[in-house]
């Protein structure tokens, strides 16, 4: 079996790409990948929409093994994996669209930004989770001892 961390980074990896998926298919010809590219100065050239999609899936393996170094030592459930991940994609929220975007170079963002990235970001961290919970083959099943028939 690969250890979480390898496993993480290859599910934040797709997950980046599930989000680079959704954002281009978003309203726009995937305009909020300019803003991504915009998070870390890197917008206003023609490869801005580019530069925002390998930042998210390079972000995302990044956040993985992040998620992969937590989880190294925790039982394996899938909800464990789940809760784990949504944490993670709140972390993801706080330190780019909070600290980095907002504290380090002044973007401002409205109401609907803000929550905009939040449910993305919470998107991230469910994929994340699930991925990695659903690639481990040892998950541990919790079973019930209920009435039997």
């Amino acid at each position: 079996m690969q250890s979480t961390v390898k496993l993480g980074v290859r599910a934040g990896a797709l997950a980046g790409l599930l989000l680079v998926g959704l954002f281009f298919t978003d309203y726009g010809p995937a305009t909020n990948l300019n803003t991504v590219a915009h998070w870390v100065a890197l917008s206003g050239n023609a490869f801005s929409k580019v530069i925002g999609a390998l930042l998210l899936i390079v972000l995302g393996a990044l956040f993985g093994g992040f998620f992969g170094l937590v989880m190294r030592r925790q039982p394996a459930t899938l909800a464990r994996f789940i809760v784990v991940g949504l944490l993670t994609g709140l972390l993801w929220w706080g330190v780019l669209v909070l600290l980095v975007s907002g504290l380090l170079w002044h973007i401002q963002q409205s109401p609907y930004g803000v929550l905009f990235w939040l449910i993305t970001s919470l998107v991230y961290g469910l994929v994340l989770g699930s991925i990695t919970g659903n690639m481990t083959g040892g998950v541990q099943r919790v079973q019930y001892e209920g009435a039997r028939a």
